[in-house]
């Protein structure tokens, strides 16, 4: 694909965005790229101004829509440095979690055992609050560095950020997550049986297809899941998109789906579910939406 070669910095030109998340399906960026370092990470905004800007960190839980994005895609996985001290870790948005998992597994630092088995990165988790087992990352975050639409670095401390379930408020203030600072507890040990019981959950997810994760989002005191397969929705298919017979929380990519395709499939869904019961299921997996546009 062409390449703009900015000061030794690479902006791709029409790259697929397929390859991008883990479900394998959606469109073409106009530009794509992959900075090293927030100053990196200017200088290409700064070169595609009046462009709407996407990011993507790990792409485990994202759709993006088909045919030609005229915007900027900037995948933070370059974006990966990680500093430990006594008290804090500070962790780039690129960073892997389930190396950052790993990480606190090999130092016998307990606090985030509830992450086994999550995928993507950092900057996700944050953007998510991501969790399982009644945990979230927000348990952790000391502070998040942000990048707003004037080009201005933000710290926001945890008392500024509103988490709630699979959801933070940085999420919707149309900024870039840059890094965050994770607290650790070092009188805390690692719980290895907490991890592996976390571990054993993914067993039933249908890991060895593409899929962005969960659909949707647990209702209070329900199971979407169980939800979904109790109102009949396992094997149910558009195109490619196919519910899956083993977990019915997961639509996962047999073929060339479509975004057109997925997000039909997740709409059958939740009409069945509130037709049934009269839930109304939230979505979890985000349709890619523009943190904003620089001026």
């Amino acid at each position: 694909m062409p390449l703009i070669n900015l000061q030794n910095i690479n902006i791709n030109e029409y790259k697929s965005l397929a390859g991008l998340c883990t479900i394998g399906a959606g469109g073409t960026a106009k530009y794509f790229a992959e900075p090293s370092s927030p100053d990196e990470l200017c200088k290409i905004l700064e070169h595609t101004k009046n462009l709407p800007v996407y990011i993507i960190g790990g792409g485990s839980n994202i759709l993006f829509p088909d045919g030609l994005m005229n915007a900027l895609v900037v995948s933070t996985k370059k974006l990966n440095a990680i500093q430990w001290e006594k008290n804090f870790v500070d962790v780039q948005a690129g960073y892997s979690l389930p190396m950052l998992v790993k990480n606190f597994r090999d130092r016998n630092i307990g606090g985030l055992e509830f992450a086994a088995g999550i995928p993507g990165t950092l900057g996700g988790a944050v953007a998510g609050n991501a969790g399982t087992s009644g945990h979230g990352i927000c348990e952790l975050i000391e502070s998040v560095l942000t990048l707003d639409s004037s080009d201005k670095f933000r710290l926001y401390d945890s008392d500024n950020i509103k988490f709630e379930y699979r959801k933070c408020s940085l999420a919707d203030e149309k900024i870039i997550i840059i890094s965050a600072r994770l607290k650790l507890d070092n009188s805390l040990c690692w719980n290895e049986d907490e991890y592996k019981k976390n571990l054993l959950r993914r067993k039933n997810q249908p890991l060895n297809f593409r899929s962005a994760g969960c659909t949707f989002k647990n209702p209070e005191n329900f199971s979407a899941g169980k939800l979904l397969d109790d109102c009949g929705c396992k094997n149910l298919s558009v195109g490619s998109a196919v519910v899956s017979d083993m977990h019915a929380n997961f639509i996962v990519n047999t073929g060339n789906a479509s975004y057109s395709d997925i997000v039909g499939l997740i709409e059958i869904c939740r009409k069945k579910v509130f037709d049934l019961t009269g839930i109304k299921l939230e979505q979890e997996i985000k349709t890619a939406a523009p943190c904003f546009v620089l001026q």
